[in-house]
């Protein structure tokens, strides 16, 4: 599988793969990140039998849907569900040094590791298309945490086994392995503490490695916050929205100059009729500040973003990342529904769908409390994290309960049955 790697504007990383080529992810593990001490989503196969890498002991299971929505009360693990993307992120354009102590440190991350002599590790799993990646990250004697175990392989098409080996390496040393080839090569690290996956990811010479690699660095993680998008700045054209939202006016005016009439029609559609907002634009001050204007039906004044509410500036956030023409292929969401009034949700559901549809390789994973959200979903989309006695959080696929399925067939919105508390054990 061959894999050019570019940037493209805004600093993504640009994916390029065939159109009728669907590529997602079909589970996730993770094992003793936080309150997380061993949950699943979806597909998720045993590790490679490696003398270095012990295998995990997590299940298998139908594949995810393009839309996964978790659910739970607070505390269950929603958050560090999604912080589990970033800190592998973190790892991969950093090292696991750097990714835990943004987060507070080893021990303060580990699920049940109180005493520091103690071997846990943190333990990730993805299961992307036929490639299996599987990390594991702990802690030496100085408490310096460093890649303990980290693989990359195929596995076979029903996923029910390893097929083949990308790579595999414990501590920073182990081998590569060209697929289809029996050419073997030693891996030695200079630095236990980077990623494998981040080395090769570079080398041509590893076309699986360099996509898997690139996949994981397009994810988008969002941490869209209002105020800085009300932020005037420099005005350049930005084809990608940043995670914080902060170049919000850059990426309108990137629409404008590439895509005036798809611009149009996209917000006809979304804002014409839920906000009444008739047009929208970028104006440049005469000392190159961009500022973002937006103009209500029936008005030639303009509102500035810094006039506009919390809930809008999300919507038109969210609004332009379903729009980019090149799409980030795994988009995270915490609690989208914040600030916005609870009957567009549904709407914000139909628009991910359009997108899913329309970019069969893009995957979203939200977290909600909203059963208003919930309501717009199917059972096999939705995953409610539950905690038990242990303080350990525990997951199960709104679908596995045959009585929640009927209730739906039979016309009952999810989000009614959550806050009749049909979804939840207690």
């Amino acid at each position: 599988m061959g894999c050019g790697c570019k940037k493209s504007e805004g600093g993504r990383p640009k994916m390029k793969v065939g159109k009728n080529i669907m590529k997602n992810i079909r589970g996730i593990g993770v094992k003793n990140y936080r309150v997380l001490r061993d949950v699943s989503l979806g597909s998720v196969v045993p590790m490679p039998k490696q003398d270095e890498t012990k295998g995990m002991p997590f299940g298998t299971g139908d594949p995810l849907s393009p839309l996964t929505v978790v659910i739970g009360r607070n505390g269950y693990g929603k958050s560090s569900l999604c912080d589990a993307f970033g800190f592998i992120g973190d790892c991969l354009r950093s090292d696991a040094e750097h990714a835990c102590s943004i987060r507070g440190g080893f021990f303060d991350i580990i699920s049940n590791c109180h005493d520091k002599q103690s071997d846990s590790k943190l333990e990730f799993q993805i299961l992307y298309d036929n490639l299996q990646y599987s990390l594991s990250i702990a802690s030496d004697k100085y408490n310096t945490p460093y890649v303990y175990a980290e693989t990359l392989s195929h596995v076979s098409a029903d996923f029910t086994g390893n097929d083949s080996m990308n790579f595999f390496a414990s501590c920073g040393e182990g081998k590569v392995v060209r697929p289809n080839a029996e050419s073997v090569s030693d891996i030695k690290l200079a630095d236990k503490r980077r990623l494998v996956l981040s080395t090769l990811g570079n080398l041509n010479q590893f076309p699986d490695i360099v996509e898997f690699r690139r996949f994981l660095d397009s994810w988008y993680l969002s941490y869209f916050k209002p105020d800085a998008a009300r932020q005037p700045s420099q005005a350049i054209p930005q084809k990608h929205l940043s995670t914080s939202g902060n170049n919000l006016a850059n990426v309108v005016l990137y629409w404008e100059k590439e895509h005036r009439a798809e611009l149009d029609l996209l917000f006809d559609r979304v804002f014409g009729k839920v906000l009444g907002i008739e047009r929208l634009e970028t104006k440049t001050t005469e000392d190159g500040r961009l500022l973002l204007r937006f103009f209500e039906r029936g008005t030639d004044r303009p509102l500035y973003a810094s006039q506009m509410s919390d809930g809008t500036l999300k919507l038109v956030a969210y609004t332009l990342l379903l729009g980019d023409p090149e799409p980030p292929p795994f988009v995270c969401f915490e609690e989208p529904e914040n600030g916005l009034y609870h009957k567009l949700l549904g709407a914000f559901v139909d628009e991910i769908r359009k997108h899913c549809d329309k970019n069969g390789n893009s995957q979203f994973f939200i977290t909600t409390h909203q059963p208003y959200l919930v309501d717009a979903l199917k059972p096999e989309e939705v995953w409610i994290l539950e905690k038990g006695n242990d303080g350990f959080a525990s997951m199960k696929r709104a679908s596995e309960d045959a009585v929640v399925r009927n209730m739906v067939e039979g016309g009952m919105p999810l989000g009614a049955l959550w806050f009749s508390e049909y979804l939840e054990s207690y």
